[in-house]
């Protein structure tokens, strides 16, 4: 009789620490684009669960600023899902952080893929939606990303560049049209026409690496500096070794935007161009990734293997 009794006090007992247990929470405060569901995605939990915890009957009843607990069992941390998000910037500029990232043309898996792109990528953010991200490429197209692939980042060296391109162009007396081929040579990297070469050349990112390529259809490493220059009057031969003997030397300390840069990727020849595009990074026709893309100076394949760069003038 005696343990029936305890084994009936015993019983409510372990339901009540487990109430308890499974109670723990932790407050969230609505923000825009958000819903019942994209916060129970976010934080692991079954939407079922996060309606019960919070007495809600309609899923659809959530206002930006509205308080709603989240049950975290053992009081384990939000998920790194959202640890990432939250260092994600909600506007402004930010970098892309891994490769081979889907731009979606709504905040949505499903959503019609617009392209992909690559690790260093800048991208200017937009605004926010749940974990998704509206924002601007460099070619100028509009989509979404998913917050967590977006780190925060510097303005991109070449809008400073265009500006002061644009004031020099508003002071000079001589149209831009008028000049020459070697002028506009001579006059590339003072003018900062560089600018208009570097966010010409962003804009193909993604474009196909094709062997011996030089056009839109695809192109190889020189084909795509040779095709960028030549459609700002610069002919450039189609070979990196030839590129590296064109222009004047240029310090790694020194590079700008516009600068090429050249590598040892086979033996010991110059084998590789790209076109530098400032904070270390640079765009090139990759035939490792089959793609043009952004890859960096300052660290891993392309550290080891630069040999110098070369200003067109």
């Amino acid at each position: 009789m005696v343990n029936i009794v305890r084994l009936g006090l015993i019983a409510p007992l372990v339901s009540l620490i487990v109430a308890a247990s499974a109670q723990q929470t932790i407050t969230y405060t609505v923000k825009p684009g958000d819903s019942l569901y994209t916060i129970a995605h976010r934080y692991g939990l079954r939407l079922p669960d996060l309606l019960k915890v919070n007495n809600l009957r309609n899923p659809h009843a959530l206002q930006v600023g509205d308080k709603i607990k989240i049950p975290i069992k053992g009081g384990a941390a939000p998920t790194k899902q959202s640890s990432a998000q939250s260092d994600s910037p909600a506007s402004g500029w930010a970098e892309i952080n891994k490769d081979r990232i889907n731009i979606r043309s709504t905040p949505s898996t499903d959503a019609k893929r617009i392209t992909i792109v690559d690790r260093w990528t800048k991208v200017q953010v937009l605004g926010r939606q749940g974990e998704w991200s509206r924002i601007q490429l460099p070619n100028g197209r509009i989509g979404w990303v998913l917050s967590r692939y977006l780190s925060p980042t510097k303005p991109p060296q070449t809008k400073q560049l265009a500006n002061a391109s644009s004031q020099k162009r508003t002071s000079s007396s001589k149209p831009a049209s008028k000049r020459s081929p070697s002028a506009r040579a001579d006059t590339l990297a003072s003018t900062g026409e560089t600018s208009q070469a570097v966010r010409h050349a962003l804009s193909y990112l993604g474009a196909r690496y094709r062997y011996g390529g030089s056009s839109s259809r695809g192109f190889d490493c020189s084909g795509f500096t040779a095709y960028i220059y030549r459609r700002h009057g610069i002919n450039l031969p189609h070979n990196s070794s030839a590129q590296y003997r064109v222009g004047k030397p240029v310090s790694r300390s020194e590079l700008r935007p516009g600068d090429l840069v050249f590598f040892r990727t086979r033996g010991s020849r110059i084998s590789h161009v790209g076109i530098y595009i400032g904070d270390g990074k640079f765009v090139h026709a990759s035939s490792a990734r089959g793609r043009v893309r952004i890859d960096t100076l300052n660290s891993g394949y392309y550290k080891q293997r630069y040999v110098g760069a070369r200003r067109i003038k």
